[in-house]
């Protein structure tokens, strides 16, 4: 048994998803502004503080914030996609009652 009550089907509200769409992809802006960083700009203000001592830190750091910057750049399209594809969903399921409306007036029928 699916623990759902017989004929109770699954409801969707376009609204909602979308909601959630948006929620997302305010999301990936925000962590897209926050990743942004210039990585030549924060290495080479290190470097004068760093001297030549600083050398092997200075490229471990470097490599460091290039990983982040990559991560943060998958976590950003995570966020966007997954609005992207809320919108298009919320959109499907609009279109799918409007022309399941459509077709039940045609035949005599009526939406529930």
């Amino acid at each position: 048994m699916s623990g759902l009550l017989p004929g109770a089907g699954i409801r969707v509200v376009p609204d909602g998803v979308r909601m959630y769409g948006s929620t997302n992809l305010h999301a990936a802006e925000q962590v897209a502004r926050a990743g942004s960083m210039d990585l030549g700009t924060n290495v080479a203000s290190l470097s004068p503080a760093m001297g030549l001592i600083g050398a092997d830190f200075l490229a471990a750091f470097a490599a460091a914030q290039s990983e982040h910057t990559r991560a943060v750049g998958q976590l950003t399209l995570a966020y966007a996609s997954n609005g992207v594809a809320a919108h298009e969903a919320a959109a499907a399921y609009d279109g799918t009652d409007a022309a399941t409306t459509i077709a039940l007036a045609r035949s005599g029928g009526s939406p529930a």
